[in-house]
C-alpha cells in the first residue's frame, strides 16, 4: 500500500482493489491507511457467502490458504477488471495474476519465494507483462524457479518521516518485531538470551502468529519469563515509540525473506539491527557499519553479537546513528518510489 500512497503523492491516479465481506474484517493498518490517504481510491469486490470457508483458516500457516483466496477472489476480480480501463494492474501474489484479463498490462511484484517450484508458477509466469522483485536475492531465486526471462529489482523503502529517532523511556535492551513463524528464527533469539542470563538483558517479542504457543513453552523451559515479554499485536501508531524504547533490534530470519521492513523501520528510528546473512538483509545492512550480520540458525553466534551491543553502548549508538543516515540517504520511500514509477512508465 505504500506504493499506492507515494505514487499518488507524485500525482498518479491510484486505485486499490480489495475484497469485502461481512465474515472478514479489515486490518487496523488498512483502516488507518484509507483514512489518512484520501488521494488513493479504494474499490471493493463483494464476496458471496459461500466463500466463507476460505477464511476459516487464519493466514500464515499454509500457503495454500493464500492460493485458495487468490483463485476464487481472482475470478471475481477478473470480471471487475474486464469493465475497467487501468493503464497498469499491479498484483503481489503469483496466483493473483489470473485476475488480469487478456490484453491488459500488468506487473507481478515478487516479495519472497517458495521452497520449490511447481507447475502453477510456470503457468502464472506467462501472464504478467513484467516482473519486479523486492531484492536481488529474490530475483535470482525466481529466475531459477520459473521460466521468467527478465526481472527488475525495485527494493521497498520506509517512511523516514514517520519512523524517526524519538526521546522516549527505554524499556528493552533487545526487541524482535514481526510474525511469529518458524522462518523468522525467533527460537534462536530465545536460546541466545538464555546463554546471556548473567547479563540479565530485558527483551521483548512483538507480533502474533502460529508459533506463539511453541515459543512460549521454550521461554518457560529456559526460565526467561521475568526478562522476556511477549507484547502481542502492536498498533501501527505505537510502532515508532516501540522501536525507540529499545537499544537495538534482533531479526534472525533464515529463509525466504526479502529486505525486512522491520529492519528498515528500526534503522530509520536510529536503532542498529542484528540479523543474518541469509535472505536479502545484506542488501541494506553492512556489517559493522549500520548493524551486525551473523550466520543464520546459530544461537551461540547470535548470543555473542547481542553481548557485543549490550556491553558496548558507544558501538551501539554509533551503529544506530549510521543506520539512520543510511535510511535517509538511500532507503526512504520518497527515493525508492521513483524506481517503481520508472518501471511502471516503461511497461
Amino acid at each position: 500500500m505504500q506504493h499506492a500512497r507515494f505514487l499518488a503523492l507524485r500525482g498518479h491516479q491510484v486505485t486499490l482493489v480489495t475484497a469485502r465481506a461481512k465474515y472478514i474484517g479489515f486490518s487496523e493498518y488498512f483502516l488507518n491507511f484509507t483514512k489518512t490517504n484520501p488521494m488513493v481510491n479504494v474499490e471493493y469486490i463483494d464476496l458471496p457467502n459461500d466463500f466463507h470457508w476460505i477464511y476459516r483458516e487464519a493466514p500464515g500457516k499454509r500457503w495454500i490458504r493464500w492460493d485458495y483466496e487468490s483463485l476464487h477472489v481472482g475470478r471475481l476480480a477478473y470480471c471487475y477488471f474486464l469493465h475497467q480501463h487501468f493503464d497498469l494492474i499491479a498484483v503481489h501474489n503469483y496466483l493473483d495474476a489470473i485476475a488480469v484479463p487478456f490484453g491488459q498490462k500488468s506487473v507481478l511484484h515478487l516479495h519472497g519465494y517458495p521452497p520449490q517450484s511447481n507447475y502453477m508458477h510456470e503457468l502464472c509466469a506467462t501472464i504478467p507483462s513484467a516482473f519486479v522483485a523486492v531484492s536481488q536475492l529474490i530475483k535470482d531465486k525466481w529466475l531459477v524457479l520459473a521460466p521468467i526471462k527478465k526481472i527488475t529489482v525495485a527494493v521497498n523503502g520506509v517512511d523516514d518521516d514517520l519512523f524517526r529517532p524519538l526521546e522516549v523511556e527505554k524499556q528493552f535492551d533487545v526487541l524482535y518485531l514481526g510474525r511469529l513463524i518458524e522462518t523468522k528464527g525467533i527460537k534462536y533469539l530465545i536460546e541466545a538470551l538464555a546463554e546471556l542470563r548473567s547479563l540479565s538483558p530485558k527483551a521483548a517479542i512483538a507480533g502474533v502468529g502460529p508459533e506463539y504457543a511453541k515459543l512460549r513453552r521454550l521461554v518457560n523451559a529456559k526460565k526467561l519469563n521475568r526478562s522476556l515479554t511477549f507484547l502481542g499485536y502492536v498498533k501501527d501508531e505505537n510502532l515508532t515509540n516501540l522501536y525507540n524504547s529499545a537499544t537495538f533490534a534482533v531479526l534472525p530470519s533464515f529463509d525466504r525473506e526479502g529486505i525486512l521492513t522491520t529492519m528498515l523501520e528500526a534503522g530509520a528510528c536510529g536503532k542498529p539491527v542484528i540479523t543474518t546473512t541469509a535472505c536479502s538483509m545484506s542488501e541494506y545492512l553492512k556489517n559493522g557499519y549500520n548493524g551486525l550480520l551473523i550466520k543464520p540458525r546459530d544461537s551461540s553466534v547470535l548470543a555473542r553479537a547481542i553481548k557485543k551491543l549490550l556491553t558496548d553502548s558507544t558501538l551501539a549508538e554509533k551503529l544506530g546513528e549510521q543506520a539512520r543516515q543510511s535510511i535517509v540517504k538511500d532507503w526512504g520511500w520518497k527515493t525508492r518510489i521513483k524506481k517503481v514509477e520508472e518501471i511502471y512508465a516503461h511497461i
